[in-house]
C-alpha cells in the first residue's frame, strides 16, 4: 500500500506536473491532503489515472493526478484537457 506523506493513509493522488510526468521520486496524498500547500486539481482529471509502482507488493496502481500550485493553465486545467 502507498501511504500519504503527511499520515499514514492510503494515498489516492499522486503530484504529477502539467505534462503528467510524476514529479521526483513521487508524493502521495490522501484525498485530505492532496490539495494542502496550493496543490491543485483539474477538474476534468478525477477519472484519470497515473500509473505507479508500489514498491512494497510490486504491484501497479493507478493514483489519481494532483498539481503543483500554478502548474494549471489559465483555465485550471492540464495539459490533456486545455
Amino acid at each position: 500500500m502507498i501511504k500519504c506523506l503527511v499520515c499514514d493513509q492510503e494515498a489516492e493522488r499522486v503530484l504529477v506536473t502539467y505534462m503528467h510526468e510524476i514529479v521526483g521520486e513521487g508524493a502521495f496524498f490522501c484525498e485530505r491532503h492532496a490539495f494542502d500547500d496550493g496543490r491543485e486539481r483539474c477538474p476534468y482529471c478525477d477519472d484519470y489515472g497515473v500509473e505507479v509502482e508500489d514498491e512494497d507488493s510490486g504491484e501497479i496502481v493507478e493514483l489519481l493526478p494532483t498539481y503543483p500550485a500554478g502548474a494549471l493553465d489559465s483555465e485550471d486545467s492540464c495539459s490533456e484537457h486545455p
